[in-house]
Formats: C-alpha cells, structure tokens, sequence
C-alpha cells in the first residue's frame, strides 16, 4: 500500500506535492495513481526503442510535467535530464537511461 511514509522512503518530496494539491492527501494519491498509470510512459519506451527521438521528446516532456507537479523526485530528476538530451537530440543510449525510471515507476505502481 502506498503511503506517505513509503513514498518519502523512495525520496518523493511528499511536503511539496500535498502542497500542489491543497494539502488533500486522498487527492495527491488519486493524482499519484493517475500520473504513474500514465501511457506516456509506455509511448515513451515505444519510441525509445524505436529510436524515435521526436516522439520520446513528447512523452518524456509530457512526463516530466505531470512527475514534477506531484514532486516525484526519484522520478522525474532523471526523466527531466533525459527530456533536455532529447529535446537537444543528443545521441545517446536512452533505452538504458530509461530502464531505472520505468523500474522505480512500476514499483510504486505496484503499491498504488
């Protein structure tokens, strides 16, 4: 089960995501549960490994907005790094950069 405490276990900066959501903590869960359900992570790994970086970018972008907004930290630090190399189109390996962000992800999907 998730909790406030399991996710400050994993690093999420809880205090700045129950702000975002008015300190509603049955409302940051419900937006926890939304945004790791999210299919952009799924189009994220298709694109990636398609090597379609246009579309990763988009994924990644869309992400990195909704991981940020519910200060999943662990998450979205890595993911924001990645959006910047791919918005640059920078080569690099980003179907190994992706693996510990989907790995952490369905972690805690599987507590949701």
């Amino acid at each position: 089960m998730l909790t406030i405490a399991t996710l400050n276990e994993f690093g999420v900066n809880t205090k700045e995501g129950l702000t975002r959501c008015m300190n509603n903590e049955k409302f940051y869960f419900r937006m926890l549960g939304m945004g790791l359900k999210s299919d952009q992570f799924e189009k994220l790994g298709a694109a990636l490994e398609g090597g379609n970086l246009d579309e990763a970018f988009e994924a990644a972008h869309a992400l990195k907005g909704v991981l940020g907004n519910l200060a999943l930290t662990p998450i979205y630090t890595p993911l924001a790094e990645m959006t910047e190399l791919l918005r640059a189109k920078k080569s690099e390996d980003y179907v190994t950069m992706y693996a510990p962000i989907l790995e952490l992800r369905n972690k805690l999907l599987a507590l949701v």
